[in-house]
């Protein structure tokens, strides 16, 4: 049989399987994705002399059909294998791209694709080694680096790439790589070598002790080898290596000996180069004060206004981290006051961003580095000066951020001069034997210092025309240095993490599982304290759908932080966690901020302290990251709260934050660490599952039959979606309690979906209540399913309810009491806010799957009202905010009562059509609930 009859056979079988695709009657079309009119494909594919392009048309026709009807895509993907065997070139190119096309779903032709990579036509070499990438590179690493050595050039740069996407797994290839960056012929495999070989390095350090020999060697010789193609006659590499280099500065590697070939490149005729370049001197830091002079006249000098941003961005990141500033560096500083006027705004706002880096650096230094006051005073106010120029046009932000750092450097200077006079007085032998002592005080009882400030406070005046406070405080100098606030922290240390591990939230998630997170973009299969170093300065969002463990990584974070192993902290001090859980209420008539009066009266509560914190040790504590606070669950919070949560204002102190929300918080634009918390995949609910019984030692409960048969069952309820690790929690519980009951001869029956897990997780806690008064199982139910419409009833989204509507959903005389069975009893809810007339969910996806079922048992079959409801909803997910967390909810709790309440199958139908990830998109959810409401109005009418 020759290739044409091969070919038509092929796309007979494909007229053959797209016949019986599902097909509506009503559209007269296919109902897939992407749909091709029946009659228009007949006439491609019955044309005996279709030519190349229509060719590829029908192969793309039917990658389409494999990757979006998994009725069929099996059988699909099974004839582009074979197609991959065909004797034509052109038909086995068209294959590989078709299952590039495809992706992630058509493994199975890893093997073949694999085999394809020795093909002696360049052209299906060069798709081969593409699907593999589109697919998954990591099962065909072994040919894809043989692949390194193939004679096309496109194949060998393609198979860098393919490598660079496997991450640590491509460690064995990091030599050929090398050997290539420096002797390959060709420029784009050059650059596409020197960029993998960067990024495979950083994965390997991230997963591994990045001081052991083995990494160190590595980096030794790939910093060697991406110097060294920094001189590279192709610009590419030049610019891929000076790329790679900066990824490996930020990631803590040595790579001062690139710093003389980035100075060259500086100079290089190609604006892309010396940005990269600039980048990379930026990133290693106070090291490379030596190219400080060449990025002066980048500044200065350079025709693109680009470079010259960047180059006032590296100039603030070298300078704020010196020690000391020579001339060199001060005109530098002169330099970055200068461009505040320049005409390229990109030059002005990176400049601005330099000189806050710089001025933050400052007050530190002046105390602990010796850094001259009078100087930094004066770069501080000429900076000033330039951003209250109206026509300059900088925000009134900006403005008073550079006023409080102006303020706080004159205190200083108040605070000298004032030690100054005190030592040229007749009586400085009395005050030198005083300074001795309170050096003493310093090195041996530095909480002193903190004891004896609040004794002479109330010795102060303010002299009122110039608004100067005159005390003897002033005399004790370094009383909030960082000796003294660490000594504060140990002091109290015990007390509060104790208190804190008591929390409801924080106790009731002891049981912390990793689980895999995207953070800043790049996947990791199990977050460690590690990964937090280099990326949580200040600021971090955990950000995901109600479930997700959110709260549970921002617990696990402050245990990080409070930890006596110091290779666990985020920092090198230890630091004491406050959670804040409730909205913030602003009362006009205080003089503290709402966010500033509630972190100080949690840590009063959590240090059992007899006296207040003083405004100034608290603002210390929290600007030098010795309090980290965390704010939970701010998407559901008041507007009024989201406006007091504000890192970007100048006098907001908390520079050890963590926010935890169902939404991508902006907070102000300012630079934050990213962590969108993921699900468990199907692949790995077994191993999930397994540590959560090893860590509450009910393991050996089963047997690995048993064990596995219950991960299967749970994999039946769930379908085809990934689960939250809440759910796979609630599901353990409940494995956990019907085992122990059939070992006490009194079995329970598991549950077979999501909402009578939810139920069955209800009767648990209630069975744990001894007391007389105890309550009957259905009405925990009835109170539940009430309580949870009224959290979610306003935006269908978990939020707080009044206690008053709370008590009426309830119902019955004994509301009142009911309620503090749920609260006191079952620790369901939580009353909130300072006047306690709010209440909300522990758990948000229960509150969800409650109100869906109170919902479904409320309306039942009543087709009125879920038009009306659908109608409804259509406007609300234009702005979803966290949605999808109920519909899901609903979408489960209908086809769980589908016959016993006889839901609406246009309902059915249409919440059936969430099920994949895509179709959980808020466009995607809109679209699908106005074609439901204007189908079932065109049949009313």
């Amino acid at each position: 049989m020759n290739s044409i009859t091969r070919c038509k056979a092929f796309y007979i079988f494909a007229i053959t399987l797209f016949s019986i695709l599902p097909f509506t009657a009503e559209r007269n079309s296919w109902t897939q994705p992407g749909d091709v009119h029946r009659s228009l494909l007949l006439s491609q594919l019955s044309d005996r002399d279709a030519n190349e392009e229509e060719d590829f048309g029908n192969f793309n026709t039917l990658s389409q059909i494999a990757a979006t009807d998994p009725a069929h895509s099996n059988e699909a993907i099974r004839i582009l294998i074979d197609a991959l065997n065909d004797p034509s070139p052109e038909i086995r190119r068209s294959a590989a791209i078709a299952l590039r096309n495809i992706g992630s779903g058509a493994e199975a032709a890893i093997p073949a694709l694999a085999r394809a990579l020795q093909d002696p036509n360049t052209d299906v070499r060069r798709s081969a080694i593409l699907a593999l990438r589109s697919i998954d590179a990591t099962p065909a690493i072994n040919d894809i680096i043989l692949a390194l050595n193939d004679t096309d050039n496109i194949v060998r740069a393609s198979a860098a790439e393919a490598l660079r996407s496997t991450g640590a797994q491509a460690q064995n290839a990091l030599p050929k790589m090398i050997e290539m960056l420096q002797s390959d012929p060709d420029g784009d495999v050059r650059s596409s070598v020197a960029v993998a070989i960067a990024l495979i390095n950083e994965d390997i350090r991230s997963s591994a002790d990045p001081t052991s020999p083995e990494i160190v060697s590595s980096n030794r010789t790939i910093v060697r080898a991406l110097n060294q193609a920094l001189n590279d006659p192709s610009w590419l590499v030049r610019r891929a290596s000076a790329e790679g280099i900066n990824s490996m500065a930020q990631g803590g590697v040595a790579v001062q000996e690139t710093i003389p070939n980035l100075r060259k490149v500086l100079h290089d005729q190609n604006g892309t180069l010396r940005t990269y370049a600039a980048l990379a001197l930026g990133s290693i830091g106070a090291d490379a004060n030596a190219a400080v002079p060449d990025l002066k006249q980048l500044l200065t000098n350079d025709e693109n206004p680009y470079v010259r941003g960047i180059a006032a961005s590296a100039l603030g990141r070298i300078l704020a981290s010196q020690d000391k500033l020579d001339v060199e560096d001060q005109a530098a500083i002169e330099q970055l006051i200068n461009a505040l006027e320049n005409h390229e705004s990109i030059v002005r706002r990176n400049a601005l961003a330099a000189l806050n880096e710089l001025a933050e650096s400052l007050e530190g230094k002046v105390e602990e580095k010796g850094i001259e006051l009078d100087l930094a005073i004066a770069y501080v106010q000429q900076s000033a000066a330039k951003l209250r120029d109206p026509e300059l046009g900088y925000e009134e932000a900006d403005i008073r951020k550079w006023e409080l750092y102006l303020r706080r450097l004159t205190n200083r200077r108040i605070e000298y001069e004032i030690v100054n006079a005190t030592i040229k007085n007749p009586w400085v032998w009395i005050f030198g034997a005083y300074f001795i002592s309170h050096l003493g005080l310093f090195l041996l009882r530095p909480l002193w210092l903190l004891k004896i400030d609040q004794m002479l406070k109330p010795l102060g005046f303010v002299i009122t025309p110039i608004g100067m406070e005159i005390s003897p405080r002033h005399l004790i100098i370094g009383k909030y240095h960082p000796r003294v606030l660490d000594a504060w922290v140990a002091a109290h240390f015990k007390s509060v993490q104790e208190e804190f591990q008591q929390k409801d939230t924080v106790h009731n998630r002891e049981i912390y599982i990793p689980t895999s997170v995207v953070l800043n973009g790049r996947t990791i299969a199990q977050l460690t304290s590690k990964d937090l170093r280099t990326t949580f300065k200040k600021h971090l969002l955990i950000w995901g759908e109600g479930g997700s463990g959110k709260t549970s990584l921002a617990c696990q974070i402050a245990r990080w932080a409070m930890s006596d192993d110091p290779t666990e902290r985020l920092y090198e001090h230890q630091v004491l966690p406050i959670l804040v859980e409730e909205d913030l209420e602003h009362n006009s008539e205080a003089e503290e901020e709402p966010l500033f009066a509630a972190i100080r009266g949690q840590l009063e509560d959590l240090t059992d302290e007899s006296e207040s914190i003083s405004v100034e040790l608290l603002e210390h504590l929290l600007r030098k990251r010795r309090i980290l606070v965390i704010i939970d669950h701010l998407s559901e919070m008041s507007e009024e709260t989201h406006q007091l949560i504000r890192p970007d204002l100048p006098d907001f102190p908390i520079n050890a934050l963590i926010v935890t929300s169902r939404s991508e918080e902006k907070l102000g634009h300012v630079t934050k660490a990213i962590i969108r918390p993921l699900r468990i995949e199907g692949n790995r609910l077994s191993s999930f599952m397994e540590a959560y019984l090893m860590q509450r030692g009910k393991r050996d409960l089963f047997t690995d039959a048993e064990f596995f048969t219950a991960c299967s069952r749970l994999s039946l309820m769930v379908g085809q979606r990934n689960i939250t690790p809440l759910l796979a929690k609630l599901y353990a519980e409940q494995l956990i309690t019907a085992k122990i009951g059939v070992i006490q001869d009194n079995p329970l029956q598991l549950p077979d979906n999501i909402p009578d897990l939810m139920l069955s997780y209800l009767n648990e806690l209630n069975r744990h209540v001894q007391e007389e008064d105890k309550l009957d199982d259905r009405t925990i139910h009835h109170d539940a399913k009430a309580v949870a419409w009224e959290c979610l009833k306003q935006n269908y989204r978990p939020i707080s309810a009044k206690r008053e509507d709370a008590l009426n959903a309830i119902g019955g005389e004994d509301a009142e009491k009911r309620l503090l069975y749920l609260e006191k009893r079952l620790h369901l809810i939580q009353t909130i806010s300072p006047s306690e007339d709010q209440v909300r969910f522990a758990l948000d996806p229960l509150a969800e799957y409650l109100a869906a079922l109170n919902l479904v048992e409320s309306h039942k079959n009543d087709k009125e009202f879920w038009l009306a409801f659908l109608e409804q909803l259509g406007s609300k997910l234009a702005t979803p905010n966290g949605m999808t967390g109920f519909l899901m909810a609903l979408q489960d709790c209908c086809l769980a009562k589908e016959k016993d309440l006889n839901v609406p199958d246009f309902l059915i139908e249409h919440l059936n059509g969430l099920q994949s990830k895509e179709d959980r998109e808020p466009n995607f959810l809109v679209n699908t609930i106005s074609r439901t409401v204007s189908t079932i109005q065109s049949e009313k009418s």
